[in-house]
């Protein structure tokens, strides 16, 4: 869901006119559906939106020729790489022509906007591989979902689940420094000063960064945000997607706004400690993203970095091996250990919302819901993710598949869709040889007592609960003035040059309230309370 508007009149000119001088790039799309191969099989146009430019050609994988005889139709596959979807895309609504299927393409968004796209929820029978998906993972199936039920436009679901924003610290400057896993705010404190003043890392340099954090951007608290740390003091985070990246939260299913309660009043004072103890770089809060995930690496000798939010140890480099997920914190010492939570973007890890779509009406839907059928076979949907069985991946029994080291040998070869594709990975199915999954599981551990103090979708924003167009505008207005104003604000205050919580933090309340706030969490709480009643 987008939750930045752009009005201008002038730049929607620009972006039609730039839409119609790509047609002649994507006219191979759509058109007549009526096409036979050499064969007279029925040719289907897919359209696949890559994701890297390293990922081989589509036609090199064995799995395709296996889906055109599933499909009993001939495959005339278009890649369109992630830097030059937006503008094709564009071409495609604003022809109409848009391709028979189209993978990893459109979202429910566009579907409810442009009549293009067939309701395949009539289809589900004839799709049993798909009606399994959703019968194990009803969530899937409602974040793409209208309130009526209406289903154009298919999820994926990826290999594992789970949050990927984790606390990593340095497990090895730990031990050699003699210290505990850290509980509470203040023991992160004193932690910090250790890996700040007893050179941890033995080089003899005064170069570690005790704690380093994102920036903070006007485009709201997103990922590995610096506010993750509110589950510290008992709101459930949400920085991979939602409302929550807007200063929206859930508890016990009355929607609340976190940019004026106390929780994170008294986050942004904790905050200031560490900035005015050194132990956050004093530019943290303004530096280019890619600096902060350069400066996780370190240098080719030692890890410079105590602490981060980060999604596993490979964010650290060469130094991964040191680095362990940390479980939260409590803020204070006199909190219970049920108090703490942790983020809740397990879903938005799980699942993507825009991973097929077939064009409405299409000539030959009968082979069209035979070749999504067979996408989402357990066995396709692990060869479309990391290659050709057997070449590239093992098949130990049914539901074990063995993941060859040649997949992961090359950085930059991808060999299939990865991320990609369009299917999902039952429960019962088990990969070995995956090093994401294992890390992030590992990490994951970490909090699994925090997961254990609230109820997902009761206390944290469904992925299925969206705002329809009407509102979805209102609450971007509302938010572009809201986030212009309040992040100098905040910023002065997490980084402790303003200690002002009287009458400033009164007027920032009583200003943010007036630009929106309150009205925003009203509109969360109607569509919360409407996707309630959603006929799935």
């Amino acid at each position: 869901m987008t939750h930045r508007s752009v009005a201008c009149t002038a730049q929607r000119v620009i972006a039609m006119v730039s839409a119609l001088a790509a047609l002649a790039a994507v006219a191979s799309c759509g058109g007549n559906s009526s096409e036979a191969g050499s064969n007279e099989k029925p040719v289907i146009k897919v359209l696949v939106q890559y994701d890297s430019t390293n990922r081989l050609p589509i036609a090199k994988n064995q799995w395709v020729s296996t889906l055109e005889s599933k499909c009993n139709c001939t495959i005339q596959w278009q890649i369109v790489q992630q830097n030059a979807w937006a503008q094709q895309k564009s071409a495609i609504l604003a022809s109409g022509d848009v391709p028979d299927v189209s993978i990893r393409a459109f979202n429910p968004d566009d579907a409810a906007k442009f009549p293009y796209f067939e309701n395949l929820k009539p289809y589900l029978k004839q799709m049993p591989n798909v009606e399994a998906f959703f019968k194990e993972n009803p969530s899937a199936k409602r974040m793409v979902s209208d309130i009526q039920g209406n289903l154009e436009v298919l999820p994926a679901g990826m290999p594992s689940g789970g949050s990927n924003q984790h606390w990593m610290i340095n497990k090895t400057w730990l031990d050699k420094l003699g210290l505990s896993m850290p509980t509470t705010w203040n023991e992160l404190i004193q932690v910090l000063e250790a890996f700040k003043t007893q050179d941890p890392n033995g080089n003899g340099k005064n170069d570690e960064i005790p704690f380093d954090v994102t920036a903070l951007g006007t485009d709201g608290f997103r990922w590995y945000t610096p506010m993750l740390a509110l589950g510290s003091t008992g709101i459930v985070t949400q920085a991979q997607g939602g409302p929550f990246q807007d200063g929206i939260y859930v508890e016990k299913g009355k929607v609340k706004e976190w940019l004026t309660s106390n929780e994170f009043k008294q986050t942004l004072q904790w905050y200031a400690k560490l900035f005015k103890a050194g132990l956050i770089p004093e530019n943290a809060l303004t530096q280019d993203g890619s600096k902060y995930g350069s400066a996780l690496t370190g240098t080719k000798e030692v890890a410079t970095v105590g602490l981060a939010f980060a999604y596993q140890p490979a964010a650290f480099g060469t130094h991964a091996n040191e680095y362990v997920a940390m479980p939260v914190p409590k803020a204070t010492a006199s909190m219970s250990d049920k108090d703490v939570v942790w983020d809740a973007s397990g879903d938005y890890g799980k699942y993507e919302n825009y991973h097929l779509a077939v064009k409405k009406d299409d000539a030959h839907m009968s082979n069209i819901l035979k070749m999504v059928d067979a996408l989402y076979s357990p066995r396709m949907s692990v060869e479309q993710y990391y290659g050709d069985i057997p070449s590239l991946v093992t098949e130990e029994s049914t539901n074990t598949y063995k993941i060859s080291d040649k997949v992961y040998s090359d950085p930059n070869v991808f060999y299939s869709l990865g991320p990609c594709f369009a299917g999902w990975f039952p429960e019962s199915l088990k990969i070995k040889g995956d090093p994401n999954i294992t890390a992030r599981e590992k990490a994951e551990a970490a909090y699994a007592s925090a997961y254990g103090n609230y109820k997902v979708n009761v206390d944290s924003m469904p992925i299925w609960v969206k705002l329809d167009d009407t509102d979805e505008k209102t609450f971007d207005g509302n938010n572009t003035q809201i986030l212009n104003y309040a992040i100098p604000l905040i910023a002065k205050w997490m980084n402790g040059s303003s200690s002002d919580y009287g009458q400033a933090w009164q007027t920032y309340v009583s200003q943010v309230n007036k630009l929106g706030l309150q009205q925003n969490v009203k509109l969360w709480q109607k569509w919360y309370d409407k996707y309630e009643q959603q006929k799935v």
